[in-house]
């Protein structure tokens, strides 16, 4: 009977806990990094060695294209107990849009904000 309890016991002290997971989607640091895109002078391969890679997708508008790159970031937050788990995700995804003209230059760019905005929350019912 003690070791059952002691077995009991021991389960139930290692299987709770809080936990916690962040996320981040593509290049973490988009934003700071498409600060040296410059439109009007940077070229399409400057663009993707600046931001570390091809673009998610690229679609062409006419004669021009249109680079978009999308990032993120996701936080996990929650409470692990034995037969009951309580999480809560938040998570956010932006776009940062770069359009291109035909001679492969930087024309406009637009890039988006509220990943950088994520909060931690562990309960998940209602806000």
């Amino acid at each position: 009977m003690r070791v059952w309890i002691a077995v009991v016991g021991l389960s139930l002290a290692l299987g709770t806990g809080c936990m916690a997971n962040r996320t981040q989607i593509n290049v973490a640091d988009l934003q700071e990094r498409a600060a040296g895109v410059k439109p009007g002078s940077t070229t399409v391969a400057q663009l993707e060695q600046i931001l570390g890679g091809p673009a998610t997708s690229i679609t062409p508008i006419g004669k021009k294209l249109l680079y978009v790159y999308t990032y993120g970031e996701g936080k996990t937050m929650g409470l692990a107990l034995i037969i009951l788990n309580i999480s809560r995700t938040n998570s956010a995804i932006d776009t940062a849009l770069f359009l291109v003209d035909e001679n492969d230059v930087v024309e406009w760019m637009k890039i988006g904000t509220n990943s950088s905005q994520v909060g931690w929350q562990w309960w998940a019912f209602g806000d």
